[in-house]
C-alpha cells in the first residue's frame, strides 16, 4: 500500500536501508489499519452504541503491524 523511498544521505547511515523501508511501510500500513477501525467504531458510537467496541481487534491487528515495521527498523539501524 505505502512505497517508502529513503534519501541517499539517510542510506549511508542506515546498517540495511531496504529492512528499514519496509520497516517504515508496514509502519504506516498498521497506523492506517488501525485508524480504519478508529472510524468504524465512530460510526458505530452513532448508529449501534452498543457494539461500539467489536472493531477493536481491528485496532489490535493495526498496531500489532506497526509494533514489527518498528521492530524492522530497530534491527536496520
Amino acid at each position: 500500500m505505502w512505497e517508502v523511498e529513503l534519501k541517499p544521505e539517510i542510506k549511508k547511515e542506515l546498517k540495511d536501508p531496504e529492512k528499514f523501508a519496509k520497516g517504515m511501510a508496514k509502519v504506516y500500513n498498521g497506523i492506517t489499519i488501525t485508524m480504519v477501525g478508529v472510524g468504524m467504531m465512530f460510526i458505530l458510537y452513532f448508529t449501534r452504541p452498543e457494539h461500539v467496541l467489536h472493531p477493536l481487534w481491528i485496532q489490535l491487528l493495526g498496531l500489532a503491524v506497526a509494533g514489527w515495521g518498528e521492530w524492522q527498523k530497530f534491527k536496520a539501524k
